[in-house]
């Protein structure tokens, strides 16, 4: 079995090593304050990171999208957790705000 279908078939925070790293360092209990918003915390670690950074957490992220796409929000919102972030989406759109952020982030 892939890498890429183990992170489908269970979720493992320590297969996400990008995002583990990311999430507690940008999306903290603070980030609504500091960033305005998730999309915008995301936006900043995109500007501060280099290129392998970006290109890690862009393949990360979409694992971790298919891997919760079939999965309600608050299970989508529980794997957030365990990875380390403060951030609770409320909505799909705020998801999509993200995919887009990263899916425009050039690595």
């Amino acid at each position: 079995m892939t890498d890429e279908a183990m992170r489908v078939n269970r979720f493992e925070p320590e297969s996400y090593p990008a995002l583990m790293e990311f999430l507690p360092a940008y999306l903290h209990e603070d980030f609504s304050e500091e960033y305005g918003s998730a999309a915008r915390a995301f936006a900043a670690m995109v500007s501060d990171a280099n290129g392998d950074q970006i290109r890690n957490m862009k393949e990360e992220w979409q694992a971790l999208r298919q891997a919760f796409s079939a999965r309600t929000l608050p299970e989508m919102q529980s794997g957030l957790a365990r990875l380390g972030a403060a951030w609770l989406p409320q909505s799909e759109e705020e998801l999509r705000a993200v995919d887009e952020i990263l899916k425009q982030a050039e690595a």
